[in-house]
């Protein structure tokens, strides 16, 4: 598709952890669970903390299927901006920092849209918008806000549900 022809979409939003960098696989890598286990949860704060004090939002992986959405939201023909949550205010600056300098290692050059919480993604959504998320509650709230919300499991049914909205 070239220049927005056939789809009255006009922006696509892009999740960051758990779309396209793997949050997940490096905290399992350092501390042995996962980050939404009920036992991690009790020691979440702490380990969250120190997640940010050692820099691993800029050290995280793609994930492993990332490659094949991007190259696919390159042929779109709609601009895409990433939008990602910092978990909350106090954090929200040197979250931010993390995933400019993560973006620019992996040579993601869409503006980028940081909000402290994903409970603001929202805000961004218009009946001309699209975002890409993980997060159920995140697709939810966008859809009530008159967007339409892809629930990304992987890039493969992302790609195909992406192209049946923009060419449908």
């Amino acid at each position: 598709m070239k220049d927005n022809e056939m789809t009255k979409f006009t922006k696509i939003y892009l999740d960051l952890d758990g779309v396209i960098a793997d949050f997940t696989k490096r905290y399992r890598e350092l501390y042995d669970c996962e980050p939404s286990h009920d036992d991690a949860r009790k020691r979440f704060g702490a380990r969250f903390g120190a997640f940010i004090q050692n820099k691993e939002f800029q050290n995280l992986d793609m994930m492993p299927d990332a490659t094949e959405l991007l190259s696919y939201l390159k042929t779109c023909g709609v601009p895409v901006e990433i939008l990602s949550s910092t978990a909350r205010p106090v954090s929200n600056a040197e979250i931010s920092r993390q995933k400019e300098i993560w973006l620019g290692k992996h040579n993601i050059n869409y503006p980028a849209n940081f909000v402290p919480g994903k409970q603001f993604k929202y805000k961004f959504a218009d009946e001309n918008s699209i975002i890409i998320d993980d997060t159920p509650s995140v697709i939810d709230d966008w859809n009530k806000a008159g967007g339409t919300g892809i629930l990304h499991k992987d890039a493969l049914t992302t790609i195909s549900i992406l192209d049946a909205l923009l060419r449908g």
